[in-house]
């Protein structure tokens, strides 16, 4: 296959594996050739108290590809235990704001703060590039005045990947395959597969049920989909509809889960509408699990880990407890599991 960009500048694991506590943090199991997936930030553009914008990090094969930068995306890495600083490949599922609101952040407070050296690779739908100049423009002081002998201008630099359905990215073993979705004026739109050692995960991004997502998920070992519900009454209303017919409702995430059979399901980019707290997170689940699903399924919650090997591990991340200020810090990795995560 062909890498499908514009550049500007399976294996089926058994069905008894199970979720478990990670006897230790993302490094060793990355090291160790699984994939290691971090849910950085699992709502919409919703302001809630649990859950900050869409970003998720996917590491493998010493690999660390983040994939799209809600707002907050460089506190919650911080508070994910993982160093900003070594985050420089970021791949967008689409260029809705609440996709893209962290990356401004993410790519210049971790030069100037924390001694970031290299500069940024972006891979992203068409007019990917024309959102990074704009991004430039609007910082265009801190590039001009900000550098210094320390403070490498040339670390600001960003490669644009402008791509399309197919392969975007190989690299070491690790293969990343775009799949154009439905989300109609959020348009053009991708899920994303990564494999990698003989294991997958796959990203819905923001879309609606299409046999074409179907198809690209089938296999995965790991399915993170987005999800969006209301009560009854608001679902039935004009202002709803729209958003509703561009992204997954739990019937349909149910019906992509029994095509394709993942090891675990789990719902980021939670949309929820008068469905507050753990109680509309259960109120989702239900109906799940009534359209007919009955495999391992969880919602997603910022600060999250999943290790995807032999089995596939389930963990909340204990905050840091130490201030990131300068790039000389190092955050230690002790992971916590959150006994409140039910397990399938």
């Amino acid at each position: 296959m062909h890498l499908h960009i514009r550049t500007s500048a399976i294996l089926l694991v058994p069905a008894f594996a199970v979720l478990a506590v990670l006897p230790c943090a993302a490094q060793t199991s990355v090291q160790s050739g699984k994939i290691v997936v971090t849910l950085l930030g699992t709502g919409g553009p919703e302001l809630t108290p649990q859950r900050s914008g869409e970003s998720t990090l996917v590491q493998t094969s010493g690999q660390s590809l983040l994939f799209d930068a809600g707002r907050n995306t460089l506190d919650n890495l911080y508070r994910s235990r993982i160093l900003p600083q070594t985050i420089t490949r970021i791949f967008l599922t689409h260029l809705h704001s609440d996709h893209i609101a962290g990356l401004p952040d993410l790519w210049i407070t971790p030069w100037f703060l924390l001694g970031r050296t290299a500069s940024l690779e972006v891979w992203g739908p068409p007019g990917t590039q024309s959102m990074i100049d704009g991004m430039r423009q609007m910082y265009g002081h801190d590039l001009e005045h900000r550098p210094n002998g320390a403070l490498l201008r040339q670390a600001l630099d960003i490669t644009v990947h402008e791509i399309q359905p197919g392969v975007v990215y190989r690299k070491d073993g690790v293969t990343v395959t775009a799949t154009a979705v439905e989300h109609a004026e959020g348009n053009p739109a991708f899920a994303y597969r990564i494999d990698s050692a003989g294991y997958s995960v796959f990203l819905t991004g923001d879309c609606t049920y299409t046999s074409a997502l179907a198809v690209a998920a089938r296999g995965a070992d790991v399915i993170i989909a987005n999800v969006a519900a209301a009560t009854p009454a608001l679902e039935a209303t004009p202002r709803l509809q729209p958003i509703l017919a561009k992204l997954l409702t739990p019937e349909q995430d149910a019906r992509l889960f029994l095509t394709s059979q993942p090891r675990l399901a789990i719902f980021s980019h939670i949309v929820k509408k008068d469905l507050p707290g753990a109680s509309g997170d259960e109120k989702i689940l239900a109906r799940t699990r009534a359209a007919g699903y009955r495999g391992p399924l969880q919602m997603g919650y910022d600060h999250t880990r999943i290790a995807v090997g032999k089995t596939v591990r389930f963990e909340r991340i204990a905050a840091p407890i130490t201030d990131l200020d300068g790039p000389n810090v190092r955050l230690e990795s002790a992971p916590a599991h959150d006994p409140a995560i039910k397990r399938p």
